[in-house]
């Protein structure tokens, strides 16, 4: 995934959709907070050898990462990065990962579900703040993703940069920041 690091790709399964993060265990429904990790220091403990995808220590410079975590106590559930793409007046995601005991995917086990939604409600959010009426695209890691981003969030295939290239906006875009509810710290 070295190459990933530095062009980014997203490869992230969206579980459900839930307002909050779903207990998969007692199915109790906990808050979230979402804030910007601002100490790129701070990353160095997110690595790929650990089940967070990529080292995100390696991420570029121009990328902002966000990490969304329970409200109750502050512990990190998931990460997102984003790039203001003014070039293009959108947010491209550049990566996005779920902490691994809730990746099924990697690990075959999960303590909360929604993460997934949750990371791309707030690359939209971003994307909302930053002037881009929610638009924001990436690259999907495949073309399984890519299907599952456009059947599950209402992404439309873009293809322009990228085989896997995809793009939200106008409803899909709205219908996440509908659905998501968490507060910025």
């Amino acid at each position: 995934m070295k190459n990933g690091v530095k062009t980014g790709g997203v490869g992230i399964w969206l579980d459900e959709i839930v307002p909050c993060l779903r207990d998969t265990e007692t199915g109790e429904i906990k808050e979230t907070v979402v804030f910007k990790i601002e100490s790129r220091s701070f990353l160095r403990k997110f690595k790929e050898k650990d089940g967070w995808g990529i080292n995100w220590i390696e991420i570029p410079s121009d990328v902002e990462v966000y990490a969304l975590a329970l409200k109750e106590n502050n512990e990190i559930q998931g990460l997102v990065g984003v790039k203001n793409d003014v070039d293009v007046e959108a947010v491209y995601l550049h990566w996005a990962c779920s902490a691994p005991q809730n990746n099924k995917h990697a690990f075959g086990c999960q303590k909360y579900s929604g993460v997934g939604g949750h990371l791309f409600a707030i690359a939209v959010d971003k994307a909302v703040q930053w002037g881009y009426r929610g638009v924001v695209h990436g690259f999907a890691l495949n073309e399984e993703l890519l299907n599952h981003y456009i059947v599950a969030l209402g992404a439309s295939y873009l293809g322009a940069q990228h085989p896997y290239q995809f793009l939200l906006d106008g409803d899909a875009a709205r219908k996440l920041l509908e659905v998501y509810t968490y507060e910025w710290n």
